[in-house]
């Protein structure tokens, strides 16, 4: 009976983390969700995804063939949690991404998320030079990266320093996908940017089996991204410390 009681118990906390993790995906995203049920993730449109496959799968394989569930199979560490170590091998909260998901909120193709893009300025009160960038309006995006902007500019104003980092940008939307993969880049949805390359570091950069963490980028710019929903790639073992995506159902932990 004990027995019993304790796989029921199991079930039943199994199943309130599966809903309490796709309900952030309602929390992050209320234009397009609508709420959870059972197994499903359920659009405002009626559509349902399947929430957990039921499949157990390596690392890679989650990476090739993630769904909702696997996307927050690492806890993404907001602000200073693990800011400058060296992350644990494959701890990459952000880098499984469902793609079916990301293409029905912010378009199927090039020329439906191109649709979508609006223009912001980027630290209009730091440069001389005016840089504009284009960015997904679906979902706040754009809104959210101005404000971004904004508290940006302030840093830099304390901080004339940090500006090397902000400035020239790698570049917002392009429709491409992850080298070496079949995987769209979240860049292909207008909800990502990179920042300095110069300053920035690669995990491939050093070359096969030489990997060895690297980063510059300040912590005060890190914090203000996550502040406004954007993820660092500098906090993945595989990291990429140029780029920041929006994801704010990982920062709702």
């Amino acid at each position: 009976m004990r027995f019993i009681l304790y796989i029921v118990s199991l079930l039943i906390v199994g199943s309130i983390t599966l809903q309490a993790s796709c309900l952030d995906l309602v929390h992050a995203y209320p234009n397009f969700l609508k709420t959870c049920q059972g197994n499903s993730l359920i659009w405002k449109d009626g559509t349902r995804m399947r929430y957990d496959d039921g499949r157990k799968k390596s690392y890679q394989t989650m990476l090739d063939h993630p769904d909702l569930e696997d996307m927050f199979h690492y806890i993404y560490p907001k602000g200073s949690k693990n800011y400058g170590k060296t992350p644990p091998k494959n701890f990459d909260p952000g880098r499984i991404r469902y793609e079916p998901l990301f293409r029905k909120m912010y378009g199927n193709s090039p020329r439906v998320v191109e649709h979508n893009l609006k223009r912001i300025s980027w630290l209009p009160r730091s440069t001389r030079r005016r840089y504009h960038i284009s960015i997904t309006r679906v979902n706040g995006v754009a809104k959210q990266l101005q404000r971004v902007s904004n508290d940006l500019d302030n840093l830099v104003r304390r901080r004339p320093e940090y500006l090397k980092y902000l400035v020239p940008l790698g570049g917002t939307f392009m429709w491409r996908r992850i080298a070496g993969t079949r995987r769209l880049s979240i860049h292909s949805f207008g909800a990502a940017i990179d920042i300095n390359v110069k300053h920035s570091a690669y995990w491939k950069w050093y070359g096969k089996g030489k990997y060895k963490y690297s980063n510059e980028i300040p912590l005060a710019i890190v914090k203000i991204f996550e502040k406004h929903g954007f993820i660092w790639g500098g906090k993945w073992y595989h990291y990429d410390t140029m780029h920041f995506e929006y994801r704010p159902e990982l920062l709702l932990k």
